[in-house]
């Protein structure tokens, strides 16, 4: 049993820890790097290096990465919102809208009009489409006539910030946003009540065309821009990368 002892003696596994722990193999570290500065009279001041995988100040290509603040997740959530808002342009523009033709005699919702619409536009719709038409139009600008200008400038947002480059451009697409936001919301209830209004106001026509044609002009000069940034963001991101 004393020979057993004598074998364990020394607790080799600590042995090996506080070998692997000092800054070069061999060399002691902790407490007896401590005690053995003091003794050789060297500056205590100075913390002996405890580990050799650390590499500027970082464990990990991991931690230099998040550490350089070069992490992917933002740019993961600057495509998520991408994604989003092309998801709902394609459904309320390219799917919702021309279905509602159906139920107006096979013309254009005016949300669909670019160069805006009069009042004889106006007044066919009215003619044609039921009050249950004009309860699912307005149920559309409701859900996702509210939900795209969001989405789109939340993604505007998330470009100027991650994308974008520090200048007073970025802050003219974030300002034309919220401004196409705004207007596209407020377009959307302009329409509402001109297809049901009794009388018709003619006034209330040419506003609510006149915000149409504004909305339409700012989305497609911003979704350009919000667009080539992104691709610019990507192409530059693939040059830099080894």
């Amino acid at each position: 049993m004393s020979k057993r002892r004598k074998k364990v003696r020394g607790n080799p596994a600590r042995e090996v820890t506080e070998q692997e722990s000092s800054g070069a193999p061999g060399a002691p570290g902790g407490l007896r790097a401590f005690r053995q500065a003091r003794r050789e009279g060297r500056d205590l001041s100075v913390t002996p290096k405890r580990r050799d995988d650390v590499q500027d100040g970082y464990l990990s290509a991991a931690s230099q990465r998040a550490g350089e603040g070069t992490d992917s997740n933002p740019h993961l959530l600057l495509y998520a919102l991408l994604g989003l808002t092309v998801f709902l342009f394609a459904y309320l523009h390219l799917y919702a809208l021309p279905q509602m033709n159906y139920f107006a005699g096979g013309f254009s919702m005016p949300d669909s009009r670019l160069f805006g619409y009069s009042v004889d536009d106006i007044e066919r719709l009215r003619n044609v489409m039921d009050s249950d038409a004009t309860g699912q139009l307005s149920f559309l600008h409701r859900t996702a006539g509210i939900l795209f200008p969001l989405s789109f400038l939340l993604c505007s947002w998330a470009v100027v910030g991650l994308v974008m480059r520090r200048g007073i451009f970025r802050w003219f697409v974030l300002t034309g946003a919220v401004l196409f936001a705004a207007l596209d919301i407020i377009e959307n209830f302009l329409i509402d009540r001109i297809l049901t209004m009794q009388p018709l106001d003619e006034g209330l026509v040419a506003v609510a065309s006149g915000f149409t044609m504004a909305s339409w002009a700012l989305l497609i000069i911003l979704g350009a821009v919000v667009i080539s940034a992104v691709v610019m963001s990507l192409f530059r991101r693939g040059l830099e990368q080894p």
